[in-house]
């Protein structure tokens, strides 16, 4: 109870400051913001900055390839974290991958700012769609002729245009390309998507053998998501794996990263045998592994949009977060959702009813009749 009268202080507190930073921003506008803007002729030097968490980057793919598509001369640069920088590694469609890391010192992130401040980039996009204004900042120290971005409490007095704060509903890949239209882009919906390299293969294909697993019967598993509340339950995950063995034939193997090592000692200490597990601080190897698996069992977080953009089917859990905003592109995936409870869609890190419903109700039993599906 007292987390939730926590988090319920913390988000009357973000309103207020999020209310007056909005005003004391654009109080100062004309100060920032430039009156004319030189003509956009067919840019050299593009930045995407994303600087954010895996999910987010992936499901910005179909960005960076349509701006390659659209202006194919063109230097593409992505300023990226340290945690979601490879998932562009071998993409056809970025040139340059620059590491932002936000938990780096003031001094070495302006140290950086200034030295990309000199590409004189023409066009810069900030695709956070959020109340960030870290990343409409960066953008704006970047100097470029056009900044295009998101507007949100303020951040829009950093950029050039800015795209009105929407309901939330749209898709997170339609709402990212909308960004191109403004500079004459049309862009097509494409599917997110990662690359693999021949070396990644090789070293799965020899993994999967060194464990005996045989690919088609292989069940992957990544229980873990940023906020509890988008986490199925350690104890249904247990029961899952103990009923793809033993009704469905298959074996399982549990993914994560470090951080998520704790959800999986639990899962497991309900487990009466031996799972293989895949718990790797490289994000590249679970990448590697994942196509050898027939179908993905996650919750709606980072690990569930990797499998789309590999072309591996999925089942995934979705609770808090905003449906359409959310669900996986493409039509090999199936959402385990309850959309019948009236608190459905909170988009809240906590429950407010304190009962979780939207996850404790999903039973285990639900996700083996899809498996069937899957294993006739």
């Amino acid at each position: 109870m007292r987390s939730v009268f926590k988090s319920r202080a913390k988000a009357i507190i973000k309103t207020g400051y999020l209310t007056i930073r909005g005003g004391a921003l654009k109080a100062i506008a004309p100060l920032i913001q430039k009156q004319s803007l030189p003509a956009l002729k067919s840019p050299q030097n593009i930045l995407f900055i994303r600087v954010d968490r895996v999910g987010d980057m992936v499901l910005s793919t179909p960005v960076f390839a349509a701006a390659k598509r659209a202006f194919p001369e063109a230097h593409l640069v992505v300023l990226a974290s340290p945690v979601n920088a490879p998932i562009l590694k071998n993409n056809p469609h970025v040139d340059e991958v620059i590491l932002y890391d936000c938990s780096a010192s003031l001094g070495g992130n302006l140290h950086l700012l200034r030295s990309l401040r000199k590409r004189h980039f023409d066009l810069t996009f900030d695709l956070h769609d959020d109340d960030d204004l870290k990343t409409a900042w960066i953008s704006w120290m970047m100097g470029s002729a056009h900044r295009i971005g998101y507007a949100g409490h303020g951040r829009e007095i950093f950029l050039h245009r800015s795209l009105p704060r929407g309901d939330g509903k749209a898709h997170f890949v339609s709402r990212a390309l909308e960004l191109l239209n403004d500079v004459g882009i049309d862009p097509v919906h494409t599917l997110p998507t990662i690359y693999l390299d021949d070396q990644e293969r090789s070293w799965a294909k020899q993994w999967i053998a060194d464990h005996g697993l045989r690919e088609a019967k292989l069940i992957g598993i990544h229980p873990g998501a940023y906020y509890p509340t988008q986490r199925w339950p350690t104890a249904y995950y247990a029961e899952l794996v103990r009923l793809i063995r033993e009704r469905v034939g298959a074996e399982a193997i549990l993914f994560g990263g470090p951080g998520d090592r704790s959800v999986i000692d639990e899962i497991l200490s309900r487990v009466p045998f031996s799972v293989i597990t895949a718990i790797d601080s490289s994000i590249r190897r679970f990448f590697a592994i994942l196509p050898h698996c027939r179908v993905l069992i996650c919750n709606n977080s980072g690990p569930l949009h990797c499998a789309v953009a590999l072309g591996v089917p999925t089942i995934s859990f979705m609770g808090p977060t905003v449906k359409k905003r959310w669900m996986p592109v493409g039509n090999t995936h199936q959402v385990l959702r309850r959309d019948d409870l009236p608190c459905i869609g909170c988009n809240l890190g906590y429950c407010k009813i304190n009962t979780h419903a939207c996850m404790e109700t999903i039973t285990p039993e639900a996700v083996l009749a899809i498996l069937k599906e899957h294993f006739p």
